[in-house]
């Protein structure tokens, strides 16, 4: 590890002395009119910078690398630009041609390893930006999120709640925050995904194994919240962001500043505050105790220079989360609008410390990430004091990556990547599900893309090892009467788990009308430490929870076909999938009792999902104020031995919308009304001892624009959700088995204060 990183130091400073200073500019012109277009966004990932074109259309960057960068050029009501150029080969003055266009087909996606077009891409990304969330907001991050097709949530209320991708969730689905890997313990099923949007410009979900890029937890897919770009240089900007919900009589406010000096000195700072009520269901119940409140403070430092960028980043994230008791709803609704923390709820507190460093060597680049985690979750029952169950984990981990240039077309990758995680019970908590834990994760990898103007081919290898030690020798256990599989005399047990994982695939764009995509990729996950060690009360979920310490590794291998054919006035497109998996882990209710509690144990079998996408947008040409979009999604579980279904398996769903762009309305610049429709069908797949669900209609509605005050233009947003105040359960909703309904309606009012 030593000798490693004296290479990275070495490369770096080689870097230093044989760095270049390259610059770019251009024009961004209407394709019809072919007049400037001003305030349109220059954006390049490689970089995390971007520029604005003047009043004349031009637009400049400087302190570019000498290797090949992609460019986004984005800008309101025209569709989005990816080209990717040298800038030691580009023109003097690059002209770009912009076609209005009500929707956006290409986008730049980073979290594939390679910065491409979206488009390019072997592996399904779908993209959802942060005017996506501020149009159609949402109290829990990821129910914003689970409106994309193929993605789902697992819930406890509206605070609470898990990404699901394509039938798998839980530790299958790995969170990345700041550039690096966010552990949150994501094996509880009352651990919600624990992120906010604060200072997010987008975020990107992998569909399909990312185990190739990601390791361990990622093969199911990726969540991955990409940091807000840096402030143009020279320049110091800021917003306020302000936010209410009616249902829960939820308030938000966020604000942010962030600047670069013109020696290349980047700062940012972000503040957000959350507090929620108890929710009311489409017949006007309370669901007493489902409100919550969240503090979150962002900071980073960093500075660009010739040979490269460096960043610092730290957030604080604490979070209070009712928990609903489903014997008692009515007594824990006390009055409307208090936010007040009663038992039981959760206290979880993060502290995220990350580093992101990148080194460009000529047409080669090092790029370094490391971080420091820690998480504290306390859930409390009983009150006061007390600590029911308490956990302290500290997660370090590193990725180092080698980007080589073997040729104009094609690219490799080489790194190293791992964590060392540990896991720690408060020794005065009242209840102990999981032993003390150590996991060390140590990794090696390779990646090859070839990228020509129709193909894009990418394969990779990689290697992992992960040695599990627990510990349940302390006093406390002792006291408790916590065991462990088979008794070990010492109370100590020791697991180890290694394998190689492959993917290829490849993306072929014959003509701009057509795209088609095809991956086949392996993913495994080790058992997480419930799985393998729980034994005991889990608060605030009413269960008695049983692990199995001789689960085996699971190993998957999904094989993902895509289709797209674009027109000027439509595009179609259709994504299947077929995932096979050995050794699957899937957490069921067992019809036993532990005194007055539920046996929940885990199992293991293998098991088999399938199903896709296919989405439909609309954008005549001739009714450029006009466009409508429908998707479908659909997922099928089954364990492979007898053809049963998997538990928590979402229903299959129909998406649509309308939208409309108005002409502007005096002070209202560029206005919009969307339309929303959401079908889920009825879910009759249940899991043995899972019930069957209804299916059920949402209808929703958004509209918004751009209001002059003075000299500053303000983005005003107002929402609705189950507008029809649908009374409805949601089948992966964990309150399901209890007859606790979802949500009914909600208006939001979001307005955004740029300065």
């Amino acid at each position: 590890m030593r000798y490693l990183l004296f290479v990275a130091v070495y490369l770096a400073s080689v870097g230093v002395l044989a760095a270049q200073t390259l610059s770019l500019s251009g024009k961004v012109i209407d394709k019809d009119t072919k007049l400037p277009l001003p305030g349109v966004t220059i954006l390049i990932a490689d970089l995390n910078r971007g520029v604005v074109t003047d009043l004349d259309g031009n637009f400049s960057i400087s302190g570019l690398p000498e290797r090949n960068i992609t460019l986004q050029i984005s800008f309101v009501g025209y569709g989005t630009e990816v080209q990717t150029i040298k800038p030691g080969n580009a023109s003097k003055t690059l002209l770009i041609q912009l076609e209005e266009m009500t929707t956006n087909i290409d986008e730049v996606v980073v979290s594939g390893a390679y910065i491409m077009s979206k488009e390019s891409s072997p592996i399904s990304i779908e993209k959802v930006s942060k005017t996506d969330l501020l149009k159609m907001p949402s109290p829990n991050l990821m129910s914003a999120l689970a409106r994309t097709p193929g993605v789902s949530e697992i819930s406890l209320g509206p605070g609470i709640s898990k990404p699901v991708i394509r039938g798998l969730s839980f530790s299958r689905v790995l969170s990345v925050y700041q550039g690096a890997r966010f552990e949150n313990q994501q094996w509880g099923a009352d651990h919600g995904l624990g992120m906010t949007e604060t200072g997010i410009a987008n975020i990107e979900m992998i569909k399909g194994p990312a185990s190739i890029i990601y390791g361990s937890g990622a093969m199911a897919g990726v969540v991955n919240l990409i940091e807000e770009k840096d402030a143009i240089q020279g320049d110091i900007e800021g917003y306020l962001n302000l936010r209410g919900y009616s249902n829960t009589l939820g308030v938000r406010s966020e604000a942010g500043v962030k600047g670069n000096t013109d020696q290349g000195f980047l700062w940012s700072f972000n503040g957000a505050m959350e507090s929620h009520a108890d929710y009311l269901d489409g017949d006007g119940r309370t669901m007493g105790n489902t409100r919550f409140n969240t503090q979150n403070f962002k900071g980073a430092v960093g500075f660009q220079k010739k040979w490269g960028d460096t960043r610092l980043r730290y957030t604080y994230l604490k979070q209070k989360l009712g928990i609903l008791d489903e014997s008692d709803v009515e007594g824990l609704a006390t009055y409307r609008g208090d936010r007040k923390s009663q038992t039981p709820f959760q206290n979880v507190t993060d502290h995220f410390l990350s580093s992101e460093t990148n080194v460009f060597l000529g047409e080669d680049k090092i790029k370094a990430t490391f971080g420091l985690h820690k998480n504290l979750r306390e859930e409390i029952e009983t009150g006061g004091e007390l600590v029911d169950l308490g956990l302290n984990q500290t997660n370090f981990m590193y990725d180092v990556k080698y980007f080589k240039g073997l040729s104009p077309n094609l690219e490799a990758i080489f790194g190293i990547q791992g964590f060392l995680l540990q896991t720690i019970n408060y020794d005065d908590a009242l209840e102990y599900l999981i032993p003390d834990a150590r996991k060390d994760d140590r990794s090696i990898y390779g990646l090859l893309n070839y990228n020509t103007e129709k193909w894009v081919i990418q394969g990779g290898l990689r290697y992992d090892y992960r040695k599990v030690n627990v510990d349940a020798s302390a006093p406390h256990f002792i006291d408790f009467g916590f065991i462990l599989p088979g008794e070990p005399e010492d109370r100590k047990l020791e697991r180890t788990f290694d394998g190689v994982t492959t993917s290829a695939g490849a993306t072929f764009r014959p003509d701009s009308h057509w795209r088609f995509r095809l991956n086949v990729a392996q993913g495994f996950r080790a058992p997480d430490l419930a799985e393998l060690f729980s034994n005991g009360v889990h608060p605030g979920t009413r269960r008695f929870e049983k692990g199995n310490a001789e689960f085996q590794r699971e190993q998957n291998i999904q094989t993902d076909f895509g289709v797209r054919y674009r027109t000027n006035n439509f595009s179609i497109s259709g994504e299947v999938f077929y995932n096979d998996i050995n050794n699957y882990i899937f957490f069921a209710p067992t019809g036993e009792m532990e005194e007055d509690l539920e046996i929940w144990t885990f199992e293991q079998a293998d098991a088999r999902l399938y199903g896709g996408e296919l989405e439909l947008d609309f954008h005549p040409v001739s009714a450029k104020w006009f466009g409508a979009s429908t998707s479908y999604s659909m997922v099928i579980g089954q364990r492979t031995n007898d053809l049963t279904y998997l538990p928590y398996i979402p229903a299959y769903r129909w998406n649509q919308s309308i939208d409309f762009r108005l002409k502007d309305l005096g002070i209202i610049q560029k206005p919009y009304i969307s339309v929303l429709g959401s079908l889920v069908f009825d879910q009759n797949k249940p899991a043995p001892l899972e019930e069957a669900t209804p299916g059920y209609f949402l209808l929703g509605m958004n509209i918004g624009g751009n209001l002059k005050v003075g000299n500053n233009l303000l983005d005003v947003y107002v929402s609705g959700t189950n507008l029809l105040n649908k009374t409805y359960l949601d089948h992966l909703s964990l309150f399901r088995p209890f007859g606790i309904n979802q949500m009914g309606r909600n208006i939001a009012l979001n307005v955004r204060i740029p300065f």
